[in-house]
């Protein structure tokens, strides 16, 4: 198979959330803007030197989250309200931001599972 060279606008990532008090950790899948090298690197410095915190890196960024469901089984729908909730969320918020560089870095399910 011969490698496309195609521009490729966001990709989804898995990100692992180990709630607290259950066993076993749970698994959401964040969609991202993906960013060329230089951008993300750009991004990178800007948030080294303090000029864009992890909630304006998700807010500019994430176009997306899926497996997220009530108490009762229902799927919750992508909203700023449900992403502001989870960033208020410390078990949530860290690797949420870290999926990010995670998707910078072209890691995606399935290179995950390799």
């Amino acid at each position: 198979m011969t490698f496309v060279l195609k521009q490729i606008p966001d990709i989804a990532v898995p990100v692992t959330i180990q709630v607290p008090g259950d066993d076993e950790p749970s698994t959401i899948h964040a969609r991202w803007t993906l960013h060329p090298v230089s951008k993300t690197q750009t991004i990178m410095e800007q948030q080294r030197a303090g000029e864009l915190d992890d909630d304006a890196l998700v807010a500019q960024d994430l176009l997306g989250l899926e497996g997220i469901t009530d108490d009762k089984g229902n799927a919750v729908p992508f909203s700023q309200d449900l992403v502001a909730q989870l960033m208020e969320l410390a078990y949530v918020r860290r690797p949420l931001v870290m999926s990010w560089f995670a998707a910078q870095q072209g890691r995606v399910e399935a290179a995950a599972k390799n």
